[in-house]
Formats: structure tokens, sequence, C-alpha cells
């Protein structure tokens, strides 16, 4: 294997292994140093990684490790528990193959569908009322069949194609 690097693939190896020499892969490790000790870029990926290594070094073993480890066990003793409240619940863990039943959607309450209703039916008929008004107030007569001739008139082209 040849001894050259280029930076980025130096970059890439240290991103990879970090900054720590004895961690760098066997075949690769004089290429880099020798790359980090005579391109002034090269040092500098260096420099930025160790700052990096050392402050993951300084962590707390606390924050790194065990919060995760506590979570895991939570998580897992709720759905322990979760599980074997369901199984006593119905006697059986569901249907075949699954093991949470999910909930289907309720149909709505019958009161809301007839809440519904009465807002359109109101809508409709106060558009039946209010029609002969507007059409008044827009074309200034009260006959609707003249009123809807005066807007087609307007609207709708009278020539032929």
């Amino acid at each position: 294997m040849s001894n050259e690097m280029t930076l980025q693939e130096f970059e890439n190896h240290v991103a990879a292994y970090g900054a720590k020499t004895a961690l760098w892969p066997e075949q690769h490790r004089s290429a880099m140093q020798d790359l980090a000790g005579s391109n002034t870029d090269a040092a500098a990926i260096l420099a930025r990684a160790a700052r990096l290594d050392a402050w993951l070094d300084d962590m707390p073993e606390a924050v790194s490790h065990h919060a995760s480890d506590e979570l895991h066990n939570r998580i897992i003793a709720d759905m322990e528990t979760a599980l074997a409240g369901k199984a006593s619940d119905t006697g059986e863990a569901g249907k075949a193959g699954e093991i949470v039943s999910f909930p289907t959607p309720a149909a709505p309450p019958l009161r809301a569908i007839w809440v519904g209703a009465t807002a359109l039916a109101a809508c409709f008929i106060g558009g039946i009322i209010m029609a002969p008004l507007l059409v008044e107030s827009v074309t200034g007569s009260a006959d609707l069949l003249a009123s809807l001739d005066i807007i087609s008139d307007a609207f709708l082209p009278t020539d032929p194609l």
C-alpha cells in the first residue's frame, strides 16, 4: 500500500477514529502521522479532533451511560406492565400475532350529527330568505326572473362562438 494519504482521507479517518493515534488503523497510522506532521491543514484537523476527544473524555459518566440504562429499564418495565394488564383484561394478548391491540375510532355521537344537520338547515333557509333581498339590492329589481335575466345578459356571452 502506498504511504501517501490525501487530506480528505485523513479527515475521514480522524472523524471516525479520533485524535488518539493508538486508535487509528494500523495500516494507515504512519501515513496519517506523516501528513499531520507536514501539513498545517491536517494539523488543524487533528487539533480540532483532540479538543473534541478531550471534551468527550471530561463528560460525567452519568450523562453518557447511566441515564440511558435507567431510561431503558423504565421503558421495559412500563411495557411489561402494560402487556400484563392487557392480557389480564382480555384473557389473551389480542388477535393472533398481535401484541397490543389499538383502539378503533368511535363513531361520532348522535348529538353531534344533529347539531351539524341543524346548522346546515339554518344556512339553507337563510339563503332562501336572503337571496331575493340580495338580488334586489344588486340589480335594483324585486322580480327574481328579471334579475336573473339582467345578470345573464351582463355576465354570459350572447354572441355565438
